[in-house]
C-alpha cells in the first residue's frame, strides 16, 4: 500500500466523510493474539504487538507479549489479515520503488543480529521501518517466542 498527501491552494470541495466499515464482526478482537483490541476502534497499546516492537523503547519487552510474538519483529497485521473488508481484489503495483528489499525478503535471524547499527541504518534509510532503532531490531529478534526467521 502507498499512502501519501497533495498540498494545494486550490480550494477543493470535500466528499461526505467516509463511513465506518466496522462493527459488522469482531474477527479482528477475536484474532488478536494478545487480545489489544478490546472493543471496536479500542486498542490497548500495552497490549499491542505493532506498539512493543515499533514504539516501546524499554530494553526488555514483557513477558506477556513475548509468548504472543510469534514471527513479529516488526508491527502486527493480523488484524488487518482478518478483517473481511480488506480481502477485496487490490491492483498490485508493479513500480520497483514500492517493492520491498530483497534483503527484507530473505532476511535470516543470525545475518540481522551480526549487522552493525550503520548496516541497519543504510538498510533501513527511506523506509517507515528506520523507526525501529538497531538495538530494538536486536531486542525484537531475540524476544520473538516462535522465531521463523531462522
Amino acid at each position: 500500500m502507498f499512502l501519501g498527501h497533495l498540498l494545494s491552494t486550490e480550494n477543493l470541495i470535500s466528499d461526505d466523510p467516509a463511513q465506518s466499515l466496522c462493527r459488522e464482526c469482531q474477527k479482528c478482537m477475536e484474532a488478536c493474539p494478545t487480545k489489544a483490541i478490546e472493543e471496536p476502534f479500542v486498542v490497548n497499546s500495552n497490549n499491542c504487538l505493532a506498539y512493543h516492537t515499533i514504539e516501546n523503547r524499554d530494553k526488555v519487552i514483557p513477558e506477556a507479549i513475548t509468548k504472543k510474538m510469534g514471527h513479529w519483529i516488526a508491527g502486527c497485521d493480523i488484524c488487518q489479515d482478518v478483517c473481511p473488508w480488506n480481502h477485496k481484489n487490490i491492483p498490485i503495483s508493479t513500480d520497483s520503488e514500492l517493492q520491498p528489499p530483497e534483503w527484507i525478503l530473505n532476511i535470516n535471524k543470525k545475518d540481522a543480529l551480526a549487522w552493525s547499527d550503520d548496516e541497519w541504518k543504510e538498510k533501513l534509510s527511506g523506509s517507515a521501518l528506520k523507526r525501529i532503532k538497531p538495538w530494538m531490531w536486536r531486542r525484537n529478534i531475540n524476544s520473538t517466542a516462535k522465531n521463523t526467521i531462522n
